[in-house]
């Protein structure tokens, strides 16, 4: 239900970060080419959603990544970002079970400051890998550009990939960017491999 409803958002919005494909979006913070995002999504997607049993059952695991989203910063129209995805994920009985955050973002219209932060994470073991994301979690935090700020939160939904959850991905939705007395929508999606 959860994946549905995301991708209901997704259409209804029409919003770039939700489409399949990596052309056209701008260049990654970090110096990657335009469809780096892309190639990381495909790697780490073309193993397969991995079974919830064959997780590890204790422990923490960091992955990082790149996130794309479609953001409408400064009032103007949503225009694509890009930035890098630091995620934790703890196995067991952690209160919080996935933490971390999204920073250095860059887009057509520069770079953006300020960061947001990954909480209140949740683990669902028995979630059905064709429905439902194994993972969710809030995401909240300030970006500005050009001086201006903007509260900004948004709902992470993901599945681990590959043998013992090699990778993660998923989608960002339910996004929210207020300044001032404004409410604009967004959405966008994330890939990231485990961290050596």
């Amino acid at each position: 239900m959860v994946r549905i409803l995301s991708l209901v958002l997704c259409l209804v919005f029409g919003l770039a970060g939700c489409s399949g494909g990596g052309g056209g979006d701008v260049g990654a913070g970090n110096g990657a080419s335009a469809d780096g995002f892309a190639a990381l999504r495909d790697r780490v997607t073309t193993a397969g959603i991995t079974p919830f049993a064959t997780l590890p059952p204790m422990g923490e695991v960091a992955y990082a990544g790149r996130v794309r989203l479609s953001l409408p910063l400064g009032g103007t129209a949503a225009a694509p970002y890009h930035g890098d995805l630091d995620l934790r994920v703890r196995f067991g009985a952690a209160p919080d079970p996935v933490t971390g955050r999204i920073g250095n973002l860059q887009g057509g219209a520069g770079a953006v400051t300020g960061h947001l932060q990954i909480s209140d994470g949740r683990l669902y073991p028995d979630a059905a890998a064709a429905r439902d994301y194994q993972f969710t979690a809030e995401l909240s935090g300030t970006l500005t550009q050009n001086a201006v700020a903007h509260d900004v939160t948004a709902e992470m939904s993901g599945d681990f990939h590959g043998p013992q959850g090699a990778g993660v991905a998923g989608v960002i939705a339910r996004g929210a960017v207020r300044r001032g007395d404004d409410i604009d929508t967004f959405d966008g999606s994330f890939a990231a491999e485990r961290s050596p």
